[in-house]
């Protein structure tokens, strides 16, 4: 978002459109999760339990993005893409075959089945996150920013769409919506305008950028605050009102991100656009010290705006980071989710042990938060904050010519590699090109306008790739290079 669209570049609108709607599903079902009572019975009212098994998803997406964060390297391999799509499949299974269940008994299902639905549901839903992620760094910035905040404001209607419609139809499109949304990805992923980012090792993102432990401790703090405003809701009765005003503040949270990306991109990139959420909390957590009814409902929903916010410039933040220190992306983005789920989990935890045991009403749980934000406001204020550990931020001409020098080291390495592995398969100099360039992620169309070719051609000599390697797809020819990088040349 902070990257200027330079005079007569032009994005890639249907690209863009087709990530975002694709993207969208993911953040429409991610609020469903976080806002709806349990999907496995529409029929429950008892407040912990809802509380309960929020924290439990809040949980399960936080271990899995820990869990992709330590096996950054392997989640980037094809093997661990398809662990991902497993895991966003297991989602679907899980809503849909505890649904069913709780649908035909007519009773409310054990408390365990449904906290290991639940848990295994926030693990799917955040190999789904990661997945769009990695592909939308692929894209160019504009056009991956544009996708990442269209993404969340397309997800405020279709979430307001699954809510409204009646069981079973809810639940269904519940159920189909990951799915649909790997259908789009995985169509992304095979087109030739898509190239994949280059891969970069842990251990070598470890050591150019590593978010700092003060950084880290605002996200949990900030979800904190969040987690016990969105936990507030669920006192909420239910109505089409209600999912209404939910959609419009998380669009118009999108929009404000969208805003602030836009015009003051280089303060993202400091961590210091964070600041402009103090004034909207302590204007939302104020009136909901003192005040019940609607205002006190559209205060919940002020805060769920700004949570909207936090999370799409946190991505961004992310990414751009990752871009300008050639760090993981995987690494960087599921650290800082993790920290914000474990935050949202601790904020629906204290706002559920208080209530239920009457330590605590609403009111006063308002004013806690609110003392967390007067201190958040102060560290933030008067404390150095620097997202990254280890060092400063370099400035743009450092960082331009040592991204460079690293890159045409990557690219030598990988390069000698692949030449490797055409000459002990025997490929002739230009069955050689070709392949290079099928390594790269190329489709047929840009080969054949790279060697000035037709596409008859590139298919012939596509095939004879194919079989002089033992190999019958673009998968299998990406995994033999990967593997062959990854031995060290003894595969």
């Amino acid at each position: 978002m902070s990257t200027e669209v330079e005079p007569g570049q032009r994005l890639n609108w249907p690209l863009v459109f087709t990530a975002s709607c694709g993207f969208a599903l993911y953040w429409s079902s991610f609020f469903t999760m976080l806002m709806r009572n349990s999907f496995m019975d529409g029929a429950i009212e008892i407040l912990w339990y809802h509380l309960f098994l929020r924290i439990v998803f809040l949980l399960g997406s936080c271990i899995g993005c820990l869990a992709m964060a330590k096996r950054a390297d392997w989640i980037s391999s094809a093997q661990g893409v398809r662990f991902q799509k497993a895991g966003v499949c297991l989602f679907s299974v899980v809503a849909a075959v505890g649904s069913l269940a709780a649908y035909s008994l007519s009773a409310t299902m054990p408390l365990a089945f449904d906290c290991a639905a639940w848990g295994l549901a926030g693990v799917g839903l955040s190999c789904l996150l990661m997945l769009w992620v990695e592909l939308l760094s692929a894209f160019a910035p504009a056009e991956r920013d544009a996708a990442l905040v269209l993404a969340i404001g397309l997800g405020a209607p279709a979430y307001l769409v699954m809510n409204l419609l009646p069981f079973p139809f809810n639940i269904g499109l519940l159920c189909a919506s990951p799915l649909i949304s790997l259908g789009i990805f995985y169509l992304l992923e095979q087109d030739e305008d898509v190239v994949a980012s280059a891969f970069v090792p842990l251990e070598d993102s470890l050591q150019r950028a590593r978010w700092t432990a003060s950084y880290k401790g605002i996200a949990v703090a900030y979800g904190i605050v969040f987690g016990l405003g969105i936990g507030s809701t669920t006192q909420i009765a239910e109505s089409d009102p209600l999912y209404s005003g939910i959609a419009v503040v998380l669009a118009l949270g999108a929009a404000a991100a969208w805003f602030v990306a836009r015009f003051l991109g280089e303060r993202i990139q400091k961590a210091s656009s964070f600041r402009f959420l103090f004034p909207v909390l302590i204007i939302a957590l104020i009136p909901m010290a003192f005040l019940q009814g609607m205002p006190s409902v559209a205060c919940n929903l002020l805060l769920l705006g700004c949570y909207v916010f936090f999370e799409a410039i946190g991505i961004n933040l992310a990414l751009v980071l990752a871009k300008q220190q050639r760090a993981s992306r995987i690494q960087l983005v599921a650290v800082s989710q993790a920290c914000i789920y474990l935050g949202l989990a601790l904020g629906h935890g204290v706002g559920l042990a208080a209530t239920s045991t009457g330590a605590m009403n609403y009111s006063m749980l308002s004013v806690a938060a609110l003392g967390l934000v007067i201190l958040l406001a102060l560290f933030i204020t008067f404390a150095p904050l620097s997202p990254l550990a280890g060092h400063e931020l370099k400035n743009a001409a450092t960082l331009e010519a040592d991204v460079a020098v690293t890159e045409k080291d990557a690219v030598g390495f990988w390069r000698k590699h692949c030449e490797r592995i055409a000459q002990e398969a025997g490929l002739s100099a230009r069955e050689t090109e070709v392949f290079l360039l099928l390594a790269k992620g190329r489709g047929i169309e840009h080969i054949q306008n790279k060697l000035n070719i037709s596409s008859h051609t590139v298919k012939t000599h596509t095939y004879n790739i194919y079989r002089k390697m033992g190999i019958g797809s673009r998968e299998e020819l990406l995994d033999l290079v990967e593997t062959d990088v990854d031995n060290g040349g003894q595969s």
